[in-house]
């Protein structure tokens, strides 16, 4: 079916990040999939940063991951040596669970490693949307089991049962697909190198900023952008968050939090934002494991969850904190 638009959700992209100012961890990540025959080639992409007083970029620590799948499987992988325990996971449903039990010590500490291999999760899901807008392109898209709208129905805000995505897809038997707005480019301070998207690529990207302590917190800001390059090099905006809140230091507790959309696809999909608040409480090192475990069903939305639980990396960036030098 052809991309419709009277059922489209925000389109209010974010222009511009703010400069890594002095004293400020920023913590960014990619993760970049192409499809090819025979399947997808993944770049995964992180790095921490601090600003320093004369301007510069201190990085921290850096890393990327180079990876090929098939049907979603691992069939090679580099990066790091204790990568090749993953050759043969499928990058679906149960791989954080194999994360967790093989690299245990990297989720312990919310290491860059851990970071990309807890979002490829989310990043390999929303890389369909590369092989859909082909497909819909070329004429080519196949119709759907019937009841399939059905089984979708209740997993999330925009996927709610009497939400129009839904009805749309019981009546046209295909999930329609929306083009979402032109993604500025934005001026990357103290993010790591990143390659240009080729046509139909699709890339996840995430900044997470700590801000220097103001007496017994620190305020944070979080930037997450889902977009994708059309067969002419269009690249375009499919999801785009941003948090801003603030943590107790002494407790690592979430003590404000407020989301804001700026690309989602379907109209119902900002419903699901007021379920921010619900992490108001939670501490860094829990945050992760109650926002998968808690924030289910029509009043969440899975790009939101996964905006919120990347916060707990947080943690990461205070035990950063303590070890530098006065910059």
């Amino acid at each position: 079916m052809p991309f419709v638009s009277d059922i489209v959700g925000p389109q209010r992209p974010v222009q511009v990040w703010p400069p890594l100012a002095a004293g400020v961890l920023r913590r960014t990540s990619t993760i970049d999939t192409h499809p090819d025959g025979s399947g997808s080639a993944v770049d995964l992409r992180a790095r921490d940063a601090v600003g320093r007083r004369d301007g510069a970029v201190d990085v921290r620590d850096e890393l990327r991951v180079q990876a090929h799948l098939a049907e979603r499987t691992i069939d090679e992988i580099s990066g790091d040596s204790r990568l090749e325990r993953l050759l043969g996971k499928r990058v679906g449903p149960g791989f954080r669970s194999a994360v967790g039990e093989l690299f245990a010590d990297d989720v312990r500490r919310s290491s860059l490693l851990n970071l990309l291999l807890d979002d490829w999760v989310g990043a390999a899901l929303v890389s369909g949307y590369a092989l859909q807008h082909r497909a819909i392109v070329a004429g080519v898209e196949d119709r759907l089991p019937p009841g399939t709208a059905d089984r979708m129905a209740g997993i999330c805000a925009g996927f709610a049962p009497d939400a129009s995505l839904v009805s749309a897809t019981r009546r046209l038997g295909t999930i329609p697909s929306v083009h979402g707005p032109l993604a500025p480019p934005l001026d990357r301070d103290g993010m790591h190198d990143v390659e240009p998207l080729r046509p139909h690529g699709m890339r996840r990207l995430r900044r997470l900023d700590l801000h220097p302590a103001d007496a017994d917190s620190s305020g944070f800001t979080a930037h997450f952008r889902d977009s994708h390059v059309d067969g002419d090099g269009v690249e375009t905006i499919v999801h785009e968050y941003a948090l801003t809140g603030a943590v107790d230091v002494a407790t690592r507790t979430v003590t404000t939090i407020r989301a804001d959309v700026h690309v989602l696809p379907w109209q119902e999909c900002p419903g699901a934002v007021p379920s921010a608040q619900r992490a108001v409480g939670m501490t860094l090192a829990e945050i992760r494991d109650r926002v998968r475990g808690e924030f289910v069903g029509t009043s969440t939305c899975t790009h939101l969850n996964d905006t919120l639980r990347a916060i707990g990396d947080l943690g990461a960036l205070f035990d950063l904190r303590s070890g530098l030098d006065d910059v």
